[in-house]
């Protein structure tokens, strides 16, 4: 009687094993704490192109691009990855949804649409002013409120909704890592393309 069960126990060992690239794939670690900006932004590298070959697995590899968006996690438990593209005249906008853990089963979707030519304007304006004059690569974690009596209070936030932005521009290749909440050029450069991304009706989804 012991064999069969020898047997049972070495086939769910191995369908274990076989799972555990997928189960990886779908969960990309956060960043250990770090006091160090430097070793921060690495990682948030890091984590940024983990997501966006995820979604080359999904949807194959994207064209390419001088400007990657990496939504670290949105609301839903999913990830999108935004690349923009130059094509002639127009910039197109590719986008893929990337289900986290927390996305259950939620439907894998695709965008590939051009940007409204006012839109790709101030994308490639404001791309332009910060590739002249880059700000600091990765920004603060931390709400700063004011309080009745007019003091400010900062409090700092570990378990952060991370956006990161590769930007391309002649030979050199900036990165940048922000909170979703921030208020800055290279936040308001995302907003733009996610923007666009967010009220498109060219969205196509399949169930995984």
């Amino acid at each position: 009687m012991m064999v069969p069960r020898l047997i049972l126990w070495l086939v769910l060992a191995a369908m274990a094993l076989a799972a555990l690239p997928f189960a990886a794939a779908a969960q990309t670690p956060s960043c250990a704490p770090s006091t160090n900006d430097e070793a921060r932004l690495d990682c948030d590298i890091a984590r940024a192109s983990a997501i966006a070959g995820e979604g080359e697995q999904l949807f194959g590899a994207a064209s390419e691009e001088w400007l990657r968006i990496v939504d670290t996690e949105s609301a839903s438990g999913l990830a999108y990855v935004y690349y923009v593209i130059a094509e002639g005249p127009y910039q197109l906008l590719e986008a893929r949804s990337v289900p986290g853990a927390a996305a259950g089963n939620a439907p894998v979707c695709r965008l590939r649409t051009a940007l409204p030519l006012d839109i790709a304007e101030k994308v490639k304006l404001a791309a332009a002013d910060i590739a002249a004059d880059p700000p600091g690569s990765y920004g603060p974690r931390e709400v700063v409120s004011v309080n009745a009596d007019g003091s400010r209070s900062i409090r700092l936030i570990l378990d952060s909704h991370d956006i990161i932005t590769r930007l391309k521009t002649g030979d050199s290749v900036l990165n940048f890592s922000r909170l979703a909440a921030a208020q800055d050029d290279i936040t308001a450069l995302n907003n733009l393309v996610i923007g666009v991304a967010n009220f498109s009706g060219d969205w196509s989804c399949d169930a995984v």
